[in-house]
């Protein structure tokens, strides 16, 4: 009864610790996660017979750079704003629907391309 009750106890916490942790931080952990199953996957010869091996592992890499690199961004990107003294980036975002049409699609044009070049540039970088 005691150790039941322990066991619910612990369930608990880690339910509230994981709830508790960014989106980010929890795909990160998974993309770590999912390194160690591809490398386990991969690592028998039944497995990995015409595949090469490092191909998988590589893609995995660079999902990870790619995060790594866009959360370093956006807290510099954070932090540089406000010793600047500009207003807060989430009232600039609130903002987006006060811009013109043609403002909008240029700043969801510009956002997306810098992404997709981020992305293709730690895939080069990892490759």
């Amino acid at each position: 009864m005691i150790r039941d009750i322990n066991i619910k106890y612990w369930g608990m916490n880690v339910i509230n610790l994981v709830n508790e942790v960014k989106k980010e931080h929890r795909l990160m952990v998974g993309l770590m996660l999912l390194w160690s199953i591809v490398t386990e996957l991969f690592s028998s010869p039944e497995m990995s017979t015409g595949i090469n091996q490092s191909i998988p592992l590589m893609v995995v890499l660079s999902l990870i750079t790619f995060l790594l690199l866009l959360e370093l961004s956006w807290w510099l990107l954070t932090r540089f704003w406000l010793r600047v003294g500009l207003p807060g980036v989430d009232s600039i975002f609130l903002n987006y629907k006060n811009l013109e049409v043609w403002q909008q699609i240029a700043f969801f044009w510009a956002s997306f391309c810098l992404v997709l070049l981020v992305g293709l540039g730690c895939l080069v970088a990892v490759i």
